[in-house]
């Protein structure tokens, strides 16, 4: 079977993209204009392990192993294959969502009195256009790499998969060297 994927063009709603893949059944996923999962559609004779694939709800694609960029790269024959690999575990862990929310607040704090958290600085550009350019990009993670917020994340993270190592195995941490 041949790879493909389709876009849908952004209209007044921002429709987002389609990606799609036939190899084992057809399987849909649609990204909104954030770049997040707003609809999955799913169609094979196989099982389908439906508790999994719930929790892609409203994930960025780049939790997902910078998917969008696999996809275009044709690195992605099969969605359902995809998903089943050891690195996505994570996303289907029940403790993932509390994890992700604990990040998100440690990027809202700012690294000094009277700054804007790196959080703001991202809506700001958000709201002036979905898309942030290179440069910005560039500038906000040279932003992150110097803040207080990247050792707390770190830290956290490192926290998160120690306390869940039985379940995560296939992810490395700092003691593992």
């Amino acid at each position: 079977k041949q790879w493909y994927q389709r876009r849908v063009a952004i209209t007044a709603g921002g429709y987002g993209m389609e990606l799609i893949t036939e190899e084992k059944g057809y399987f849909r996923l649609h990204l909104n204009k954030y770049s997040s999962v707003e609809t999955i559609t799913c169609l094979t004779q196989d099982e389908i392990d439906v508790s999994n694939l719930v929790e892609l709800y409203g994930l960025h694609e780049q939790y997902m192993n910078d998917l969008v960029h696999r996809f275009e790269a044709n690195m992605i024959p099969d969605f359902y294959s995809f998903f089943r690999q050891p690195w996505s575990l994570a996303l289907f862990h029940d403790r993932f969502a509390t994890l992700r929310g604990d990040l998100l607040e440690l990027l809202s704090v700012p690294n000094a009195p009277g700054e804007l958290s790196l959080t703001d600085k991202i809506l700001n550009h958000v709201e002036e256009d979905v898309h942030i350019d290179r440069s910005a990009k560039e500038e906000l993670m040279k932003e992150f790499v110097g803040s207080i917020s990247r050792e707390a994340i770190e830290k956290r993270l490192f926290s998160y998969l120690a306390y869940n190592k039985y379940h995560l195995q296939h992810y490395a941490t700092r003691n593992m060297a």
